[in-house]
């Protein structure tokens, strides 16, 4: 079974729909969107539970609360994906298998999600970027245009967890980020900058230049690394 808002602007015969699916609210769906099986678009955010009883478990009910989320045109949103209410997808937005998409999130054109990564609430994303399999980036986190974020890479918000005061990363356009690396709260990683595989970042990094290392310190500059993909490439 699949249920589509009544308020919601999205229609089902300008979209591909494999199989159940949820849109929320006054969610708006482009057309020539794909939804996979179980994907849920305009899920609630937590907030709206608290004053809920137990015996109010009804679909309607969740599509009463939500405020709707934006998906653009030709998205493709694999089997598990789940976008709150209040994010924003732009055109051609893909995502992996259960990628989770909290409330008041947006993404850029062309933006690619991979299986089971997980963007937090409020965290934007800008254009052409590509975000391999199980990244986490939680609240604030800010990421600029056609950057690469390797597989498992963790971003951190709270210098003392857990504390009240969280502290977003920044990472600007065109940023490398290898695997397994972990950006500490707060640091800002400058355009064109690559964070070698495995690394721990727990102070700015400038803009054009490698680092790696636990913690990061400058190995090369962006124009050595070219080289050397260059030269591996040949």
């Amino acid at each position: 079974m699949h249920f589509i808002s009544p308020k919601s602007s999205m229609k089902e015969d300008g979209c591909f729909c494999e199989g159940d699916f949820l849109v929320l609210g006054p969610s708006s769906v482009g057309q020539m969107t794909r939804l996979g099986f179980n994907v849920v678009v305009g899920y609630p955010r937590k907030s709206k539970f608290q004053a809920l009883k137990p015996t109010q478990k009804s679909i309607e009910l969740l599509d009463s609360l939500s405020e709707g989320s934006k998906i653009g045109e030709e998205c493709v949103l694999r089997s598990g994906t789940t976008i709150y209410e209040g994010a924003i997808l732009d055109d051609r937005v893909n995502t992996g298998h259960n990628v989770l998409i909290r409330e008041d999130s947006s993404i850029g054109k062309g933006t690619t999600l991979g299986t089971g990564t997980q963007l937090d609430g409020r965290v934007s994303v800008g254009e052409s970027c590509s975000i391999q399999s199980l990244v986490y980036l939680p609240g604030l986190t800010e990421v600029g245009s056609n950057v690469f974020i390797g597989p498992n890479v963790v971003v951190t918000n709270d210098k003392y967890p857990p504390s009240r005061r969280m502290v977003g990363v920044k990472i600007r356009n065109e940023c490398i980020i290898g695997a397994n690396s972990t950006l500490l709260a707060s640091v800002t990683i400058g355009d064109s900058s690559v964070i070698a595989a495995g690394s721990i970042v727990t102070k700015d990094v400038p803009r054009g230049v490698v680092v790696k290392g636990a913690p990061a310190v400058f190995y090369c500059t962006r124009e050595q690394y070219e080289e050397k993909k260059r030269a591996y490439a040949l």
